[in-house]
């Protein structure tokens, strides 16, 4: 005998073209009781691989194999997908700031409504999956309010977080005592058939941990686990040239080590170099190629492993 899957299509509202603004919410049921567990990607619309973790996933799925429930949002913001952007082209608003959402506010608010009220309610365990957008790569997961879970995914750099940032779809998980891990893996096109595979592995992983999936747990034991994280961004313009690849992610280097230099493509001079600020300096999001950068754009993401 096998469970049950099921699709329900969340209706947000109409699009000035016509066209319904929808979402789907897959739910697969087991045979046995088990845990109610939510698993979501594409909450920025610039994070692929977390969606293709998700359609991995679901295809290597044995709902007769399944325990309880497992709910699926593969995609959260369709109309920053389609446009391949962090915010919703319509309000340029970021879906992951705006939590719980507003059923009369802007139209990100709106989808953020709809999530919290009609993929949220009910879960035990909430895992969402996100990326580093179609420039940089990261690589690590939150420990937020279960570090059982979080340790689960098998990431080697973990961000005590605690809590997350005020507005996410994950915060308002752990507001509602849903245990919650949110995954940063991946993006910039670089390795992402590893980083999906990983992934993969890191949520089935998980699901066992939880009791949803049968299969071994692979826990990181052996973690970098960090309470500070900074945040790099360019203040120059120009084109940033790596002296650190993705290869060196989760890598652990000394205080002003060289990460980067930016140059003006135009004179050649540089503009701008981007050092390590810790005297154990753990990278966690870079860009890994040459790139162009504006001022104010994501660099970097690095903890301090001290």
């Amino acid at each position: 005998m096998s469970g049950e899957h099921t699709v329900e299509w969340v209706t947000v509202g109409t699009l000035a073209s016509g066209n319904p603004l929808r979402f789907p919410i897959h739910t697969f049921t087991g045979m046995r009781p088990g845990p109610t567990v939510g698993l979501s990607a594409g909450i920025h619309g610039d994070e692929v691989p977390g969606i293709e973790v998700v359609r991995r996933v679901v295809a290597g799925l044995d709902t007769g194999e399944l325990r309880g429930t497992l709910r699926v949002m593969p995609v959260g913001n369709p109309l920053a997908l389609e446009g391949l952007t962090r915010h919703t082209p319509q309000d340029m608003q970021n879906l992951n700031r705006v939590f719980p959402g507003d059923p009369g506010g802007w139209l990100t608010e709106q989808l953020a409504h709809a999530i919290a009220t009609r993929f949220l309610p009910g879960l035990d365990a909430l895992i969402d999956l996100h990326a580093s957008g179609i420039f940089p790569t990261v690589d690590y997961v939150y420990i937020l309010n279960d570090e059982a879970l979080s340790r689960a995914l098998g990431f080697r750099v973990m961000y005590r977080a605690g809590r997350s940032f005020e507005g996410t779809m994950g915060t308002l998980a752990v507001d509602q005592h849903v245990k919650t891990a949110v995954v940063e893996l991946g993006g910039g096109l670089i390795a992402d058939d590893e980083y999906v595979r990983r992934g993969v592995d890191g949520v089935r992983s998980a699901l066992a941990h939880l009791g949803t999936l049968p299969g071994e747990v692979h826990a990181s034991e052996d973690s970098i686990v960090v309470e500070h994280l900074a945040t790099v961004r360019a203040r120059e313009g120009g084109l940033l040239v790596p002296e650190v690849g993705v290869d060196d992610l989760e890598r652990v280097v000394a205080r002003g080590h060289l990460l980067a230099r930016t140059f003006n493509p135009y004179t050649f001079a540089e503009v701008e170099r981007f050092t390590a600020p810790f005297d154990r300096t753990v990278l966690i999001l870079l860009r890994g190629a040459v790139t162009r950068v504006q001022p104010g754009d994501y660099a970097y993401m690095l903890g301090d492993a001290s």
